[in-house]
């Protein structure tokens, strides 16, 4: 069997099956990326989920709460990073992106077409990250005002994949046309 992550371009096509089957599949190891951003107190990292990636405009998608640290984060300093990791082939997937903060009408559809139980994440009393005296004191209040989009422009894709002969890694830059070029694991 031939292993696409032999060359450049079979590793470029296997890290956007894996962003694209992250969008739809709840299982699919790139559906809970870890998005690190620069904070006030360094370096932070939290899981969101994966909702749109494109290929054809190097761009990825997660939902967020306008109130909530991240969106702040990335409003300070808007670029970031995402880390997928699949354990069934030993691939790490980093994604390199200048994220943009969209709300309001230009994200109204995409508030509409969620379900209610998604909708309560978005909204809710009080605001993210506000001390509570227990779980039971927050309120689920889903809010249109707070639903946000980040839109990610990719920059750069890095992948390592740690083969049993022998490790690969690949560096891929928007700059150069997704060219690619091969990198000491």
């Amino acid at each position: 069997m031939n292993d696409p992550l032999t060359t450049l371009a079979g590793t470029l096509d296997t890290v956007w099956h894996h962003l694209e089957r992250g969008t739809v599949q709840r299982d699919a190891p790139a559906r809970h990326p870890v998005l690190a951003t620069a904070g006030p107190a360094g370096a932070e990292a939290r899981m969101v989920v994966l909702r749109a990636a494109g290929r054809i405009d190097d761009r990825i998608e997660v939902y967020a709460d306008r109130r909530s640290a991240k969106v702040g984060e990335l409003a300070s300093e808007p670029r970031a990073s995402l880390l997928v990791w699949d354990p069934a082939q030993r691939l790490q997937i980093r994604l390199r992106a200048r994220f943009q903060v969209l709300a309001g009408e230009t994200v109204a559809a995409l508030w509409e077409a969620l379900p209610g139980p998604a909708r309560a994440l978005y909204g809710g009393r009080p605001a993210p990250g506000t001390p509570i005296s227990g779980p039971g004191d927050h309120i689920a209040d889903p809010a249109a005002h707070a639903f946000c989009v980040l839109r990610g422009a990719l920059s750069e894709i890095e992948t390592l994949h740690l083969a049993t002969l022998g490790h690969r890694r690949a560096l891929f830059r928007a700059a150069d046309g997704w060219r690619g070029q091969w990198c000491a694991p």
